[in-house]
Formats: C-alpha cells, sequence, structure tokens
C-alpha cells in the first residue's frame, strides 16, 4: 500500500499540465425592428419581351411595365423606420435611370441604344436610382411584400436595337 501511494504522489508531481487560451469573439445586435429579405428573392430575373425600336417613337416613350415582388419574412416589432435605395449605373442622359449595360453587367455585342430602364414603386410613381426612399408604410406582421415595377423607357428620339439587359441592386435599412 505504502509503494501505492509513493507511486501516486510520483505521478502528481510528475505529470506536467498545459494550457491554451481561447479567444471568443460575440458579435451581434438587437435591433428593435428588422426582417430578413426571403432568399428566394436574393437574385430576380427580369424578363422583358422583345420590342422594336419603333415601339419608342420619341424621348419619354415607355413599354409596359413588369412587376417585381421582394418578399421581407422574420419582421419583428412594429417596422416604421424602413428606407431603400435601388444602386446601379445611371444613365448618361438621365441619372435618375438605370443604364443598359449588358447581361452580367458585360456587353457581349451590340447593346441598344438611346433607351434606359425607369423603376417604379407600388405606386407606379418613379424611383430614382441611388437615392434613399422612405418605404411610407408600417410593417406589423411578420411578412410583408415590397412591390416595385421596372420598364424601358426611351431617353432620345432615335432607339436603336441591341441587348437592353442591365442590373439592378436593391439595399434595405432600418433606422
Amino acid at each position: 500500500m505504502k509503494q501505492f501511494f509513493i507511486c501516486l504522489i510520483s505521478m502528481l508531481y510528475c505529470t506536467t499540465a498545459s494550457a491554451v487560451d481561447v479567444t471568443v469573439q460575440i458579435n451581434g445586435g438587437i435591433l428593435s425592428q428588422s426582417c430578413n429579405i426571403s432568399s428566394q428573392d436574393f437574385i430576380k430575373n427580369i424578363n422583358f419581351p422583345d420590342f422594336s425600336p419603333d415601339d419608342f417613337s420619341q424621348s419619354g416613350a415607355t413599354s409596359a411595365e413588369q412587376a417585381v415582388s421582394i418578399r421581407l419574412e422574420n419582421c419583428t416589432g412594429n417596422v416604421n423606420n424602413l428606407t431603400y435605395k435601388f444602386s446601379g449605373e445611371t444613365d448618361d442622359t438621365d441619372p435618375t435611370l438605370l443604364k443598359v449595360i449588358g447581361k452580367g453587367g458585360e456587353a457581349e455585342g451590340k447593346l441598344a441604344t438611346g433607351l434606359a430602364i425607369e423603376i417604379l414603386n407600388e405606386k407606379k410613381k418613379k424611383v430614382a436610382l441611388n437615392t434613399i426612399q422612405p418605404l411610407n408604410n408600417i410593417i406589423t406582421g411578420a411578412a410583408y411584400t415590397l412591390d416595385f415595377y421596372l420598364r424601358y423607357k426611351s431617353v432620345s428620339n432615335a432607339v436603336g436595337s441591341g441587348d437592353a439587359s442591365s442590373i439592378v441592386y436593391l439595399d434595405v435599412y432600418y433606422d
């Protein structure tokens, strides 16, 4: 038994202990109001029908609108300070409009000329590109749909045929 205690005491003195420090950073915030954009709406593809340059007989002529819906979900509290901004490359003639830049943002061939893309809100009023806009609605439920419209708008009396694609981004802000 005495040998057992000597062996145990020897093991206690011979054993070394190592310690490793680990830093865990916690990041987050407490928002009194917020929503998430539905993962199904992270990328939207809007396909216009083909148009003829003759459909845009003068500067300011527009195509029919194409509806765009962005679903918000997991909204908390009464979201009453939501603002949004559509951003993208502005048209050279009218900086409130989205410039035609081609598919994927890169011109692969001839681009349509004399044409830009206009963004409209749910009331079909013009939304200026790269400008923060108030939603002007209070979101009281867990889900909400932002409705917008896009349409082509001629910025010249002469519209030329070609690729009329572009890219626009939507940023949503909570104050």
